[in-house]
């Protein structure tokens, strides 16, 4: 629809604005049949479909708005220190702006893999949690995260190798392929290093521990911007990104500090239930 709207109908970007809107709210429209239809299928005889006295329960609603409170904090953390990244790559002029925004693209597109093994640990480790079942617990954090190390590695060496045909395709600007194509190392050295902090976001979220991913958000901003003003100045844009990298590396290693306490809280019961650990055959 953006394709359409901007480009066959010559709207810019409000066609651009338009086809996204349009997008959007069918996907809703898309996920609610979807949600309904799985209800229905669900729901037992003798139970209300819609049980209000579960669905207004007051505990429940505020552990949700207390548990979104910390996802809201942590996104805006991130949202921040993209930001703050991108805004750096300015202050060594527009063509590095541009060649920063298309090694993102990169980054980006690698990061659509990398997020789907983090929403499957999510699942799975939500269904152990509520099973009590350690075993699937470490079944789904080790199988979702062996395939997600395959990915990465897989990921930064087609962008090492491919990566200035890409920035070629983006891109008909000499000076910005070519500041681009130096960069391209460091953007597969991120991917490479990035799944960790995919997939221990995937596991706290499955495991409702978000008041640490928030924690570990703080964490990490404060470790880029130190890394930041450590490295900026004297290596330039390799600095930049350097700090980026490390940033990366902060987000998994905090994560990774109470990773611990989430696998002693999933408690085995005396008779295991044996769906989350049949759902990672």
């Amino acid at each position: 629809l953006d394709v359409w709207f901007a480009g066959v109908m010559q709207m810019g970007a409000a066609g651009v604005a338009m086809g996204t809107l349009i997008a959007e709210w069918l996907a809703f429209v898309f996920a609610v049949f979807i949600l309904i239809r799985t209800l229905k299928a669900r729901h037992k005889d003798g139970y209300a479909f819609w049980p209000w006295e579960k669905i207004m329960d007051k505990g429940r609603i505020i552990s949700t708005l207390s548990a979104n409170t910390d996802i809201m904090i942590r996104t805006l953390l991130l949202v921040f220190s993209f930001a703050w990244f991108i805004n750096q790559s300015a202050q060594y002029g527009d063509v590095m702006l541009a060649a920063t925004h298309i090694l993102l693209m990169l980054v980006s597109f690698s990061a659509f893999f990398l997020d789907g093994f983090a929403f499957v640990a999510e699942s799975f480790v939500g269904l152990a949690i509520g099973a009590r079942n350690r075993s699937a617990f470490d079944a789904a954090v080790r199988k979702s995260s062996e395939l997600a190390l395959i990915s990465a590695i897989l990921l930064s060496l087609m962008i090492f190798v491919f990566g200035q045909y890409a920035v070629g395709w983006l891109t008909d600007i000499n000076e910005v392929r070519q500041s681009a194509s130096a960069l391209i190392p460091l953007a597969a050295v991120y991917v490479l290093l990035s799944f960790p902090a995919f997939q221990l976001d995937g596991i706290f979220i499955g495991a409702t521990h978000t008041a640490q991913m928030r924690n570990a958000s703080l964490i990490s901003m404060v470790i880029f911007l130190s890394a930041w003003w450590l490295l900026a100045d004297r290596f330039g844009i390799e600095g930049l990104w350097w700090s980026f990298i490390i940033y990366v590396c902060a987000r998994a290693a905090s994560l990774l500090y109470y990773f611990a306490d989430i696998r002693k809280s999933v408690l085995v019961g005396e008779a295991h239930s044996s769906s989350g650990a049949q759902g990672m055959t």
